[in-house]
């Protein structure tokens, strides 16, 4: 059932019925009154209301222009429509918009509070049907990404695993670039198949992110020993002294971002040096504001697409050409966001052409006794 209070307008250009009406469902409803179909049309645009009793006839926009307007604003509102002049077309056409009932005036008043609480009731279930349709589909969203994740992941976790057993065999020197070369392709296929399965599960997802105890130090060390770092870049990290050996909060989500934004660091920085800085300061004996940050000196972000944020959007690269020097799809700073959101954090960036890039996040943990 819905938590709102129950609210009903009613539009009428006499004032008689308008006073009566309200009078009789002031104790049930929050009521409103409209005296014009423009009034009522400007009312609900505000905030859709429950249900609606209008009249047919009235200067300006009629009870069936109401009845068509209230209805695109949102379809789950109920609608009786009043008239002293009662015709089989005008029902029809009241009936064919979606009105819910259609009484003629004088109106009884025992019928037309039956009326009213079963067209209320007809919200309520109508609405709250909607919600499970729509639980459901997530679920089905859901299971359906689970099934595609284990049949894709299970037999390319088969290929690497005989692409390694093939490395350890005894091949010349041309059977091993060519056995490198393909699990090369295999990985980065892989890593594909990764960042758009997690971009859609992430997408879709309320899940809060798990919290875990880890130490922030041994997490960006581990990073930088993974990463492959191309010879003519210097990678490094800044890590504080006085930094708490153990903290608690959302290490896999704080590890996602950091491993695609300095993947993005050493692609596109074709020389030079790449640093995973972190920061700390205490907010209160037990929580802290974390700062991370990748910085690059690579070329640099045109500053249009740092302007309209074009940059965190999915399947977007500021070179999106075919021609482009660097490959991917596009999917590594739109993931970053959508962790970033549910992190409550923002990625920061701040970026000159020519001069590198840094990408920073700010997340509070907690710490914990080590």
């Amino acid at each position: 059932m819905t938590t709102k209070p129950k609210r009903m307008l009613v539009v009428d250009d006499e004032d008689g019925p308008r006073q009566s009406l309200s009078m009789i469902f002031s104790d049930d409803f929050e009521v409103s009154v409209a005296s014009s179909g423009e009034e009522a049309v400007r009312l609900s645009s505000e905030e859709p209301f429950h249900l609606v009793i209008t009249d047919i006839r009235m200067r300006g926009l009629s009870g069936i222009d109401v009845l068509r307007e209230v209805k695109k604003l949102d379809k789950y509102t109920e609608v009786i429509v009043l008239t002293a002049f009662e015709t089989l077309e005008t029902a029809r056409q009241a009936i064919s918009l979606g009105a819910s009932e259609y009484l003629k005036k004088p109106f009884d008043l025992d019928h037309i509070q039956t009326v009213v609480n079963r067209c209320y009731d007809n919200y309520l279930f109508q609405t709250s049907q909607d919600e499970v349709v729509r639980k459901d589909v997530n679920a089905a969203k859901t299971n359906f990404l689970e099934i595609v994740s284990h049949e894709l992941n299970t037999p390319m976790n088969g290929i690497i695993g005989f692409i390694d057993l093939l490395q350890d065999s005894p091949l010349d020197e041309e059977q091993q670039e060519c056995v490198a070369t393909i699990r090369d392709c295999s990985m980065k296929y892989f890593e594909h198949v990764q960042d758009i399965l997690t971009f859609a599960k992430l997408s879709m997802s309320d899940a809060k992110p798990v919290e875990s105890s880890f130490n922030p130090a041994t997490l960006i060390l581990r990073l930088l020993a993974d990463a492959e770092v191309p010879p003519s870049i210097e990678l490094k990290s800044v890590i504080p002294q006085d930094l708490p050996a153990f903290v608690s909060g959302a290490e896999n989500e704080i590890r996602i971002i950091l491993r695609k934004l300095l993947g993005n660091a050493l692609k596109f920085t074709a020389a030079g040096q790449v640093t995973v800085r972190l920061t700390h300061q205490f907010l209160n004996p037990t929580d802290l504001l974390f700062r991370f940050s990748v910085e690059d000196t690579g070329p640099g972000i045109n500053p249009n697409y740092l302007a309209d944020g074009r940059i965190f959007d999915a399947f977007t690269q500021a070179d999106s050409s075919l021609k482009r020097s660097h490959g991917g799809l596009g999917l590594g700073l739109s993931l970053c966001k959508v962790i970033a959101d549910q992190l409550g954090a923002e990625i920061m960036v701040d970026s000159e052409v020519g001069r590198g890039s840094t990408f920073a996040f700010e997340v509070g943990l907690r710490l914990e006794e080590s």
